[in-house]
């Protein structure tokens, strides 16, 4: 008796995960956006991360068909770090704000008790 022996196919090499590049993509975005005109990068950080957690979700379950989780972990980076920057930004924007309001307010009320 023979043993019977089954037909070779070739195992397909896995492929980059498309979340995960635009996680990437949407990431350096991000942190150019921050660099250039502040305030623009939040939709971008926000959906870097959001790619990137559904990115790792899907490349974990593939068993072996998806890869690049490595640009997804970059995207995740490059959008958590961007958004704490906007956040930051904002933070100090609205404290100058306040600081410059109580100022002048002062100022105001001093100038009208000389009169």
């Amino acid at each position: 008796m023979t043993q019977a022996t089954l037909p070779l196919i070739p195992a397909q090499p896995p492929k980059t995960s498309g979340l995960a590049v635009a996680s990437l993509v949407l990431g350096v975005a991000n942190v150019v956006l921050l660099s250039c005109c502040c305030g623009t990068g939040f939709i971008p950080a926000v959906l870097a991360i959001v790619f990137g957690h559904v990115a790792q979700y899907q490349i974990k379950r593939s068993a072996g068909r998806l890869n690049g989780s490595s640009l997804a972990i970059a995207g995740l980076a490059c959008g958590y770090i961007g958004l704490v920057c906007q956040v930051l930004i904002l933070l100090l924007g609205a404290l100058c704000f306040l600081v410059s309001a109580v100022a002048g307010h002062q100022h105001a009320h001093m100038n009208v008790q000389r009169w």
